[in-house]
């Protein structure tokens, strides 16, 4: 089950008129007989948005174009599906013209269209293709509407352009596949040609070939004429069967469908247009602080442990919190604690913090001190939810409040590491408790509104766009992300999500960690802590693991700005548009661990075996 895909971007005649399109079709016909002579194998070609204009767009509407149907007998001749993209009359369309069967899908752009979007996909003895025209790709969303009905490989002639956010549109295609477990193809024209065969002036479009595979990788890639790359279809199922960090079976679609519907009623950030008049506060520095964190390693050493923690974290802080640009400061994953694998209930009882306790105390004390926010992560025990525990963020006022408490939505459970609870797990007590609000809680205050995600949580673009849509300025990020051939694609997709959504994202990952008192200091952790800005870019970065001090610069002005330009470029995202398909599509059920707590971690990985068998049931997954 092995194949090669082809993107291909040919020198094309720039022209809307229908003797143009013939004539671009006639090349790509022989571009696509060179590629096929070259490798058998190829079943696969995806062209690149103006295939048939050389990006100057059609003068003919879709239903009179004669120039796709020129390309059924190309694909019938060389037995390969043809994936492109083209505006006709005005109007942005993708298609996949078959072997045999001349058009056999039409996508119209999601970003131009509206109502209700439909992802439509082709069911091929290659796998599951569906289309994304352009920058639909860069809507996580509507990637995840192919995904829903189905596909495997979403294919997606775009049209690419040099600019600030190029970069971030790069990162954004490979984390549709990350996030998806899917292939993704990008084609976009690289030069167009006048009717004397030189570089027509009008055409300014960049020459982009990408092939991704399903686990984020960059398969192949170039400015043109053709990048092909080999795809493992067998193994893109397989991957999809693990239960092991798979995100499409760990979606939990009922968690957003709320948000994405409030948000299309505009509740879910009122005060937006009053931020946006009011004068942004000065440019400010954050604080990641890439640790060392040693681990508890008995209830007996639960309080000198955490003391130890905080000491270190401190004492390196100070020296930079003390300055008078410096606002934020955020801890990794497990600062306190440490993370040792699951434990009876009853240990985290007694070893489990609370909030507000002596922690919260002694970070607010740190906070008042030095008049800063303190954004941490602890295993948190709450007595009102007994047998259980929380992997917990919160954020401190310089006033030496717990000012934003957010419990991670997505954690290890699933993945059988901890036998942690999250809001998910106990869904409808948890919501009648405190209201949706607070399963994605936001805070305004002076140095931007603020949100919380914690380490795996970012893999999910639904929960980043939710803090979005809340508003969200700045994210504090405690993460522990650990060596592994997965980590750069991980890293790559929050980059995206940051771009994507427009925020700036204050990642503080640990440096080196000790699992007992007395054992070896070692490096599982990766460091990298990194200020991400609203283009994807990293403002800092630390190269490596080891404790680091990591300053960067947030600056909410220019931020808004940007914000503000975004929302007048047609094309932004409408979450009414994919509300109702959040709603229907059965995800990773709620309330799992409701009347019973999680006692194993063994627990999860045995409930997103059951949910994959689900998704092959329902067509959404394919078996090997």
């Amino acid at each position: 089950m092995t194949l090669t895909i082809a993107s291909l971007s040919p020198a094309l005649l720039h022209g809307s008129q229908p003797q143009v399109a013939d004539r671009n079709a006639a090349r790509l016909a022989a571009a696509l007989r060179s590629l096929v002579a070259a490798d058998s194998e190829l079943r696969i070609a995806v062209l690149p948005f103006g295939c048939l204009s050389g990006g100057a767009g059609l003068e003919e509407p879709w239903s009179a174009t004669g120039a796709v149907s020129q390309l059924a007998p190309v694909a019938t001749r060389l037995g390969l599906h043809l994936a492109g993209a083209d505006r006709f009359a005005g109007e942005a369309r993708g298609f996949v013209v078959a072997p045999g069967r001349g058009v056999a899908l039409e996508q119209p752009s999601l970003g131009e269209a509206r109502g209700a979007p439909a992802v439509p996909v082709l069911e091929t003895a290659d796998g599951w293709l569906a289309v994304l025209v352009g920058d639909d790709a860069q809507q996580p969303e509507y990637a995840r509407l192919a995904m829903f009905a189905g596909a495997e490989l979403i294919l997606n002639p775009c049209a690419e352009r040099l600019d600030e956010r190029s970069e971030a549109r790069r990162l954004s295609r490979g984390a549709r596949a990350w996030e998806n477990h899917a292939v993704v193809v990008a084609a976009s024209l690289g030069s167009a040609l006048d009717e004397q065969g030189l570089p027509a002036a009008a055409f300014t479009g960049r020459g982009v070939l990408e092939v991704w595979g399903h686990s984020g990788q960059l398969l192949a890639a170039g400015d043109g004429p053709a990048a092909t790359a080999s795809v493992d279809l067998r193994a893109l199922r397989e991957r999809r069967a693990e239960p092991w960090v798979n995100f499409p079976a760990q979606l939990r679609t009922a968690l957003y469908a709320p948000s994405y519907a409030a948000a299309a009623r505009g509740e879910l950030d009122p005060g937006a247009a009053a931020r946006a008049a009011a004068p942004a506060p000065p440019a400010y520095d954050v604080l990641m602080l890439q640790t060392h964190e040693a681990f508890i390693g008995s209830e007996a050493d639960r309080d000198a442990t955490i003391a130890d923690n905080l000491d270190r974290a401190f004492g390196l802080a100070r020296l930079f919190c003390m300055r008078p640009t410096t606002k934020l400061l955020v801890l990794p994953e497990f600062a306190l604690q440490g993370s040792d694998g699951p434990h009876p209930q009853s240990y985290w009882e007694r070893v489990g913090i609370r909030i507000p306790g002596p922690e919260t105390a002694r970070i607010g004390e740190f906070a008042r001190q030095c008049d800063v926010y303190v954004s941490a992560m602890v295993f948190e025990y709450d007595p009102e939810w007994p047998q259980r525990y929380f992997n917990t963020a919160i954020i401190v006022s310089p006033a030496g409040e717990v000012i934003l408490r957010y419990r991670k939505l997505q954690c290890a459970d699933l993945n059988g590491l901890l036998n942690v609870t999250t809001p998910g797990n106990v869904f409808s007590r948890y919501v009648e408790r405190y209201g949706h609000d607070a399963l994605v809680p936001v805070v305004d205050t002076p140095i931007g509104r603020l949100g919380a995600l914690i380490c795996y949580d970012s893999n999910w673009p639904e929960l980043w766009r939710t803090l979005a849509m809340k508003g969200a300025e700045v994210i504090c990020n405690p993460t522990s992300e650990i060596h592994s051939d997965r980590r750069p694609h991980w890293y790559a997709a929050k980059r995206a999500h940051a771009a994507e959504n427009r925020l700036y994202v204050a990642s503080a990952n640990a440096g080196s960690e000790q699992f007992r008192p007395g054992a070896p200091v070692t490096g599982m952790n990766r460091g990298h802590s990194a200020l991400i800005d609203y283009d994807g870019r990293l403002a800092a970065c630390a190269d490596g693991p080891g404790v680091v001090p990591l300053v960067g610069r947030i600056d909410l002005g220019a931020l808004r700005r940007a914000r503000a330009a975004a929302a007048q470029r047609p094309g932004a995202f409408r979450p009414e548009a994919v509300a109702d398909a959040y709603a229907r599509f059965e995800g990773f059920p709620l309330d799992c661990f409701l009347e019973q707590p999680m006692l194993q971690a063994a627990e999860g990985p045995a409930r997103v075996r059951a949910h994959i068998e689900r998704l092959f049931a329902s067509g959404v997954f394919h078996r090997p």
